[in-house]
């Protein structure tokens, strides 16, 4: 048996999410608001260069996970933190700039600096985000660690998640006398932007200094050097695979409904609701506590229940909360006044989101052990990268979507408008949530993969190898 990684080891791993989770947050988190409320661009040419961003973003996914695998593992720090840490320092410089488009300059301009700048960060962002998540499936083949590992990856990656509406809301935009929405104030991004990639260069160098004598995986036997044929033959190989792609297809759902309050739920919270930004830290920041404490719950249950399990009761919370969201949102004029009713449900869907996040993960690098089994070739990369291309893609149809339906309700930021166009805006989460949830739980009850078969998969591997 595989002794258990050190914990500096997992923490150290962990840390690294918060190098792509923070800047990637303020953009999921902020971007449309951003761009709508406070540069004042139409909300359609919003969605429209979010959707091409995260479609540019997807497809490049598959191609750096390809790179990552055919990269020597003697470059610098490893074939898979070189690119954590290169990326770390575009992504960095990027989100800064992005964050700091002047409002007062032509539109033109500020359409041109937001799209370059976007698609830019996303670029940097694949080359970061893809190898360090193949990183996390080569630091261990324990069936129970693989768990353990991803935890720690997704309690600090909700730390990242945090950000935007924690330090946002309770640092950054804090009321004024010109501004009492202090999210409307176009001074507040630049200083936010400045620490959000700051954070983004430090987590990076701590994620490199602690996994760096633990990521060196054996290279399997395979050809060197970079092949768009090779780029799709394997590519097809992972999809071919029904246990990776049940997977893969239930993660897609899950974060295309974390793209949805992403690109709407400012707009929800500021205007369905009617909540000040403290009122929004506090709402969000119930739920990614409560993201943060599940991580041992849903470990322990998936170990002693199976993975596949763990993730189905996870998904079934997920759907119940989603329909007393829609109750909240049909009752938003009580509830504006009545804020705190909103945490329990919070806490409800951080409890389950803290395991639907972090088991699909520990679940690929299984699947990747029964497609050595049959291939005798480990491509984490290639099979981390086709499962961000999926949920990318997702996130491109769900951001565009926010966009086109914001703009379909008659949403105008520049005027106060009627509560009952507030609740048809408010009422884009519950439903997306209701269809996301429900078809991520229908493809992980059709996952197969337990630990005996990855103990086979993996014994089998092990013998042919020796033989």
């Amino acid at each position: 048996m595989e002794r258990k990684l050190p914990l500096k080891v997992k923490i150290g791993y962990g840390a690294g999410a918060l190098s792509y989770g923070i800047p990637v947050q303020l953009v999921t988190g902020l971007f449309v608001f951003y761009s709508t409320a406070v540069l004042r661009l139409p909300g359609a040419s919003v969605g429209l260069i979010l959707s091409i961003s995260i479609v540019w973003d997807a497809f490049t996914d598959p191609v750096m996970g390809y790179i990552s695998d055919k990269t020597s593992a003697g470059v610098l720090f490893g074939r898979r933190l070189f690119y954590v840490f290169t990326g770390a320092l575009g992504l960095a410089v990027c989100n800064y700039l992005l964050w700091s488009v002047d409002p007062r300059a032509p539109y033109g301009v500020r359409m041109f600096e937001l799209a370059a700048l976007l698609m830019l960060l996303k670029t940097f962002s694949t080359v970061l985000t893809t190898p360090y998540l193949a990183l996390g499936s080569e630091l261990t083949s324990d069936y129970t660690e693989r768990t353990s590992v991803q935890s720690f990856r997704t309690a600090f990656f909700f730390l990242g998640y945090m950000f935007p509406a924690l330090a946002g809301m309770a640092l950054y935009f804090r009321p004024s006398p010109s501004y009492p929405n202090g999210q409307l104030n176009p001074g507040a991004y630049p200083p936010l932007g400045l620490t959000a990639s700051a954070l983004t260069i430090a987590f990076a160098a701590v994620c490199v200094f602690f996994t760096y004598k633990k990521s060196a995986a054996p290279e399997t036997a395979r050809k060197r050097g970079f092949s768009f044929s090779g780029l799709f033959r394997e590519t097809v190989e992972a999809l071919k695979c029904p246990d990776y792609r049940n997977i893969a297809l239930a993660l897609l759902f899950i974060n295309m409904a974390m793209g949805i309050v992403g690109a709407a739920g400012m707009h929800v919270f500021t205007y369905t609701f009617g909540f000040s930004s403290y009122k929004i830290a506090v709402v969000f920041g119930s739920l990614f506590v409560a993201a943060l404490a599940a991580q041992p719950v849903w470990a322990a249950a998936a170990k002693k229940y199976e993975k596949r399990t763990a993730l189905k009761a996870c998904l079934i919370i997920d759907v119940a909360v989603s329909a007393v969201f829609a109750a909240l949102v049909l009752t938003s004029g009580w509830v504006s006044e009545n804020y705190l009713c909103v945490v329990p449900a919070a806490v409800a869907m951080g409890f389950s989101l803290g395991g639907s996040i972090a088991l699909p993960y520990s679940m690929i690098a299984d699947t990747v052990d029964k497609d050595e089994y049959f291939s005798g070739v480990r491509k984490e990369g290639v099979f981390y990268g086709s499962a961000t291309f999926m949920y990318k893609a997702s996130q491109a149809v769900s951001a565009s979507a926010a966009g086109l339906y914001i703009d379909l309700v008659g949403f105008d930021p520049a005027v106060s408008q009627s509560q009952e166009l507030y609740q048809r805006l408010g009422l884009i989460l519950p439903a997306g949530f209701l269809v996301c949830f429900a078809a991520a739980l229908f493809f992980t009850s059709k996952y197969t993969l337990d630990r005996a078969a990855v103990a086979y998969y993996q014994r089998g591997t092990r013998e042919r190898s020796r033989s």
